[in-house]
């Protein structure tokens, strides 16, 4: 803990070293997690299929939703679905990182690991598919 304590304290000198104020100090932070959010969304494109695959979906989605004139709220509930299913699968990715990372043999622990994160994906993607198949119906019928 006192560690832990003390690495922050050294972060927050440094970062007063550089002249920054609280306000510099929050567009600062804002940046850096920026930088790394952004680097983690190019590597789950690069190294997922089922990442660039669920956002061609939702392309699709989307120009179903323009064909058959759907409320912008459904284009909303969508949208914040779909980044569920990001960060879900972003989540999972990381799983199969640190696994194969630490555990590259096969074992249980590692294999129950990657089927949870799976299953978190499957659920979110589920979850989008009921939507947008309610959507679909709600348009059709009006």
């Amino acid at each position: 803990m006192t560690d832990e304590i003390d690495t922050e304290f050294k972060k927050r000198k440094l970062r007063r070293a550089k002249g920054l104020g609280p306000l510099g100090l929050f567009f600062h932070q804002l940046s850096n997690t920026s930088r790394y959010s952004f680097a983690g969304f190019r590597y789950m494109f690069k190294a997922e299929l089922a990442a660039k695959i669920e956002a061609l979906i939702f392309g699709l989605v989307l120009l179903v939703y323009v064909v058959l004139r759907v409320p912008v709220e459904a284009y909303l509930i969508s949208i914040v679905l779909f980044l569920l299913l990001l960060a879900c699968e972003a989540l999972n990715t990381a799983i199969e990182v640190i696994i194969d990372h630490i555990s590259p043999e096969i074992s249980n622990v590692g294999k129950h690991a990657k089927d949870l994160g799976s299953f978190a994906v499957v659920s979110t993607l589920s979850a989008n598919a009921i939507y947008f198949f309610w959507v679909v119906t709600i348009a059709l019928k009006g």
